[in-house]
């Protein structure tokens, strides 16, 4: 006969892998991450599992998938047969502890957390459970606490990672066996070796105030009763108090105590997901979770087996829940599908559920927005947000004015994205308290959108306000926390204020070096970040050292995986190199960037654009114009294939680099052709002074070659992009203002009437450059008085070249040369008078 013992439940705390942590001072259960998203799930599981159908379906389900699993054992088939025909759901327990074809089974499924396995044996699951509940009463009665003990061996590895969690909420993926008895888990423990470390777990159990962890003693149902076992239901949850050292036992003593907050947590979930459609099913919240952890597979299959026997499930929760996973994974057009069937369904129930349906057309909306049909996205968060406010759910209010703004700022309309986000941040601040994550998140998208406008010291304020919050809401050294001192990092990369965002950069790589100790592709990211701010400040060695570090631990974590984060730092590789004119290494990272791109990206991606226009760059460099002209070309073609809207900027900065190097070859007319068409594609979007001062540029050309008209256009351009984006008072508008005027003048050669025009673009320049004590004041100054002289009038000439010269006094120039051409003006102009 099989003797059981405690060393042969197959899956209890025999490695850090049956661990789960979850955060204990985690604010919130809204964004779950894979680990804590497994924390929960069998807390979820197993409310599931009671609630299904208890029926002989069910159990002729497990007897077949344990035959299925045994055919080539004919003992242990022997025992299955005998199951079937003997078991009765009181036995649970007996049958569990006697029977390895049943535990085994049953605990690799729960360590896998294979669903599709745990479904088989949902019929047992619950019969243990209730069983074990049964027990528990009988335990619960007989004391007021009670300390249970485990013995493992765990290896150093495993161990830090323990050390490391102290305070946190655990829990084990499945059946967790422990004894009364401390010499007898102490028997388990062995001793301590260069590679392991024997772990003693002592778990108080405080019955009077603890209601939820059930556990059962279960000695008498085994062949071992001296071991005095006790065992934990599969959803216990624990908090580790204290870890430390015993120098006599030469083992770590873990104290835990067990505590009801993962049942807590779980209440937590459900309230959450009930705001989308009224339903407490906690049938469908756990097919829900599968998909926010990241399994969309189970998920999907999950609920298809529900569709085949719902037993009263809310059915237009199931297809939104199904549309939800494939939308994750990527399959848009079934996710509409199922969204679709959904969306009927609550509109044609009488009376219709409006508000759910919201939740469905957010859904809808989020769908188009990753399909890039803008149009359509915005249609369906706009509905969403009619209902929300006539049913005044001000989560969901400030939800689709969040989606609304994130449309607006990705096809580039940032006032609108501003006004949307800034009223959910409005809306959040009634229905949020003060001091919260959410609000949070909506202060670093408004800091985003100050970003894409070029308004940095506004960027900087948002999100230095974000990081004040998440401080005050977030445990120490949260993600969150280092992705604030990120986004604050970059803005000041921007602002040319490298050290300053060295320092942010390297406080955010700590922290998440103390987060994932073993590495992750977060400090991949940081890595990659700091390189590129060393980049910016020609610190070229440096860059390549962080560069290199973030490569390793890349190769490291994916093992050779291509995704665009690699394909991103290819590139800087290539950037670098082309700094250090080591053009040969510049053109094997860009060209590895390239190939990459083409494997995992589709044609007309923007990312393939940007690695032929990056290669077009390194021949440019090199002087090899026809080559590079040829990549420019590819990303022009490339470019035209993007199956969305034209990204106008891209083909404009394309264009630009194919008119220069056409240029640099001698066909100047071309060059400016394809250089206007930039000129003309950059007035259509949002106006940034970049664009300008390559207006202004590309028109300085014209004007040498005496094409003014062109010339006008593209000064014209870049005055209308000023007038919006700088001070009244900007001398770089009285720069284009001046240059206006330059042009008028030449023409006015031809035609005199445009001395007029030319009189007053040099006013209106005059004007600025006065107020900011500029030289070019006394140019103005001098022009003018040349356009009067022309027409003869004199008087007012004079006074043109007076106030020239005596502005040059006092401004206290050095400028023989410019004191000359005054004195010379203004005696020229009294002997005319004469």
């Amino acid at each position: 006969p099989y003797t059981f013992s405690l060393g042969n439940i197959d899956l209890t705390i025999k490695s850090i892998e049956s661990f789960k942590f979850y955060e204990k001072h985690q604010k919130s259960t809204r964004e779950l991450t894979k680990e804590s998203g497994s924390f929960l799930w069998l807390r979820l599981f197993k409310d599931v599992v009671l609630k299904l159908p208890h029926d002989e379906q069910a159990k002729e389900e497990m007897i077949n998938k344990l035959k299925e699993y045994y055919h080539n054992n004919n003992c242990q088939l022997k025992l299955i047969e005998k199951f079937s025909q003997e078991y009765k759901s009181e036995d649970a327990i007996k049958w569990y502890t006697g029977q390895p074809f049943l535990y085994k089974q049953i605990n690799r499924a729960l360590r896998t957390e294979d669903i599709n396995l745990l479904y088989k044996f949902r019929y047992f699951i619950s019969d243990l459970s209730k069983a074990l509940l049964s027990e528990y009463q009988i335990l619960k009665d007989s004391f007021d606490s009670k300390t249970f003990y485990r013995g493992v061996r765990l290896s150093k590895e495993e161990a830090k990672i323990l050390q490391k969690n102290v305070d946190k909420l655990i829990s084990t993926n499945g059946y967790l066996s422990t004894s009364f008895n401390r010499e007898v888990a102490l028997a388990f423990t062995d001793k301590s070796t260069d590679t392991e470390i024997s772990v003693l777990f002592e778990i108080e159990c405080d019955f009077v105030n603890t209601n939820s962890v059930i556990m059962a003693s279960i000695a008498h149902y085994s062949n071992s009763s001296d071991e005095e076992e006790v065992l934990f239901d599969l959803d216990a949850t624990f908090q580790i108090l204290s870890i430390e050292k015993d120098s006599l036992l030469n083992s770590l003593i873990v104290k835990m105590k067990v505590t009801d907050e993962g049942a807590a947590l779980a209440q937590e979930y459900i309230k959450y997901n009930n705001q989308r459609f009224m339903t407490t099913s906690v049938v469908i919240m756990f097919g829900y979770l599968l998909t926010e952890i990241g399994q969309y597979d189970k998920s999907e299959k999950y609920f298809q087996r529900l569709l085949e026997n719902p037993n009263g499930e809310d059915l237009p929760v199931i297809y939104c829940y199904m549309g939800a996973a494939k939308s994750h994974q990527g399959d848009y057009e079934t996710a509409l599908k199922y969204d679709q069937q959904s969306y009927d369904m609550l509109i044609n129930t009488q009376p219709p559920r409006e508000l759910a349906s919201s939740y469905v057309l957010n859904d809808i909306g989020c769908i188009f927005h990753r399909k890039e049909h803008y149009d359509d996205a915005l249609d369906c968060h706009k509905r969403a947000l009619k209902i929300r406010k006539t049913h005044s759910d001000y989560s969901g209010i400030s939800s689709s004015l969040g989606n609304i703004g994130i449309i607006y700022r990705t096809v580039g309309k940032y006032e609108d994205a501003l006004d949307c986000l800034k009223e959910c941040l409005k809306v959040k601040e009634i229905y949020l308290p003060g001091i919260h994550k959410e609000i949070a998140n909506t202060l670093s998208i408004i800091a985003d959108i100050y970003s894409d406008m070029d308004e940095l010291d506004k960027s900087l304020e948002y999100h230095q306000r974000s990081l004040k919050i998440n401080e005050k809401c977030l445990p120490n050294g949260h993600e969150k926390i280092a992705i604030n001192l990120n986004d604050i990092a970059t803005i000041l990369g921007k602002q040319e204020k490298y050290d300053e965002a060295l320092d942010y950069f390297i406080r955010a790589l700590n922290m998440k070096e103390n987060i994932f100790p073993n590495g992750h592709l977060s400090v991949v990211s940081s890595l990659t970040k700091i390189g590129f701010i060393y980049y910016k400040k020609k610190d070229y060695i440096l860059a390549l050292d962080y560069f290199n570090k973030a490569l390793k631990m890349r190769e490291k974590l994916l093992l050779g995986k291509d995704d665009i984060a690699l394909v991103d730092l290819l590139t800087s590789f290539g950037l670098v190199y082309t700094k250090l004119h080591q053009y040969g290494n510049a053109l094997d990272y860009h060209m590895r960037a390239l190939n990459r791109s083409r494997i995992i990206l589709p044609s007309g991606h923007f990312t393939l654009t940007e690695c032929f226009t990056n290669i077009g760059s390194v021949y440019r460099e090199m002087e090899d114009y026809p080559k590079a002209f040829q990549y420019f070309e590819s990303a022009l073609k490339n470019e035209k294939e993007n199956p969305t809207k034209d990204n106008l900027l891209r083909l404009a900065l394309t264009y630009d680099q194919m008119g220069i190097c056409l240029s640099c070859q001698g066909d100047i007319e071309n060059g400016l052709e394809y250089r206007l068409k930039a000129v003309r594609l950059l007035e259509k979007v949002y106006p940034r002074i970049q664009y300008a001062n390559a207006a202004d540029t590309i028109g300085e050309v014209y004007f040498e070659f005496e094409g003014y008209d062109t010339a006008l256009e593209c000064f014209f351009i870049s005055l209308n992009i000023k007038l919006k984006r700088l001070a009244i008072n900007d001398i770089r508008t009285a720069e284009t203002l001046m240059n206006i005027g330059n042009v008028f003048i030449k023409k006015a050669e031809i035609t005199k009437q445009y001395k007029i025009k030319a009189r007053f673009y040099y006013e209106k320049a005059l004007d600025i450059y006065t107020a900011n004590k500029h030289i070019n004041t006394i140019h103005i100054l001098n022009r003018l008085g040349a356009i009067y002289e022309n027409i003869h009038k004199y008087y007012l000439a004079i006074e043109y070249y007076r106030n020239a010269l005596e502005k040059f006094e006092n401004y206290f120039l050095s400028d023989d040369f410019l004191k000359q051409t005054c004195q010379n003006n203004l005696a020229r102009i009294k002997w005319l008078i004469k």
